[in-house]
């Protein structure tokens, strides 16, 4: 009988560490090919992992592709933002028809419930790429392929985006967000911990279903996400739409992280979820997946308030 060999793109990431994790524990025999194109996550990975194979893997080469895929049983797909998922996928697929075990593939993608490539503003198709139009693309590839593959569509935001976020929350004790809107929450660990179990499930039924995961219970505006800060910091953290202020404060960053451009995207990205802001729904699938009711935002920031307490609390209580 062949071992389960699982393949986990991202592995260092906060989506791909839970998946490693969860398979880690939960069947410790299921050998584990992690792939990272950093040297630094290859170390901790190597640390956490001693008995992983860990890789290099170029979604853009086939070579590459074809050669992480070989021997899988199982893989986890994850992908950043603005990748050319036509060719990433087209890669992913041709790999994937080699690896005569395979079984199941588990793919995260973005999309809010609902909405479909017509619906997408002329600003964003004329990006050319992102979070709107990628996972759209990917999973016409995908299904198209006939392949073995579950989507577990992130239609909410991942609570430790607020991390991501913390810096003005922290130095300014404010959250900056253009475009208030209702959102839902997902914990990435959550997530991950789902993708794990129908991984070690083995069950075919899985093949073709499209989850949306959140926590089912949590649909809130960012001035609300604010005021459950507030709550649990037990400091008053302001909401601030305020577009000016998030491209001086937050825009750098995104440029650095996503090219010149990347403000500009994530501001007509926000617009967006704005106008569609009412397709934004709860449901019981992370539960399901997970076999208990999954966490709330409020009880995951109470467990990460250390991180996300402003500077100016802490003075205030000494």
């Amino acid at each position: 009988m062949t071992a389960n060999r699982v393949l986990i793109f991202g592995a260092a990431g906060h989506l791909g560490l839970p998946v490693a994790r969860w398979i880690n524990y939960r069947s410790p025999q299921t050998l584990l090919r992690l792939a990272t194109r950093s040297d630094t996550s290859k170390r901790s990975l190597a640390q956490q992992f001693p008995k992983a194979e860990l890789i290099s893997a170029n979604y853009l080469d086939a070579s590459s592709m074809a050669e992480a895929l070989a021997d899988v049983t199982a893989v986890f797909v994850v992908t950043p933002d603005f990748l050319d998922e036509e060719r990433a996928m087209t890669n992913l697929v041709n790999g994937a028809r080699q690896s005569k075990n395979l079984r199941t593939i588990v793919r995260i993608v973005g999309n809010l419930p609902n909405v479909t490539p017509a619906n997408l503003t002329p600003e964003l198709r004329d990006f050319g790429g992102g979070t709107a139009t990628q996972h759209l693309l990917a999973r016409q590839i995908l299904d198209a392929s006939g392949l073995p593959v579950t989507y577990l569509n992130m239609s909410a935001y991942l609570m430790d985006d607020l991390l991501r976020w913390g810096g003005p929350i922290r130095e300014q004790a404010a959250l900056l967000m253009p475009y208030e809107r209702r959102v839902a929450w997902a914990d990435p660990a959550e997530v991950g911990e789902a993708a794990a179990r129908i991984i070690l499930s083995e069950d075919s039924r899985y093949a073709g279903q499209y989850f949306n995961v959140e926590s089912g219970q949590d649909i809130f505006t960012f001035k609300q996400v604010a005021e459950i800060l507030s709550d649990v910091l037990h400091y008053p953290i302001a909401y601030d739409d305020s577009i000016t202020r998030w491209l001086e404060t937050v825009g750098p960053r995104y440029k650095q992280l996503f090219g010149p451009k990347g403000a500009d995207y994530y501001l007509e990205f926000y617009r967006f979820e704005q106008l569609h802001e009412l397709a934004v729904c709860t449901s019981s699938s992370l539960g399901m997946l997970l076999k208990r009711t999954p966490a709330t935002l409020r009880s995951w920031i109470r467990a990460n308030a250390a991180s996300l307490s402003p500077v100016a609390a802490s003075s205030t209580k000494s």
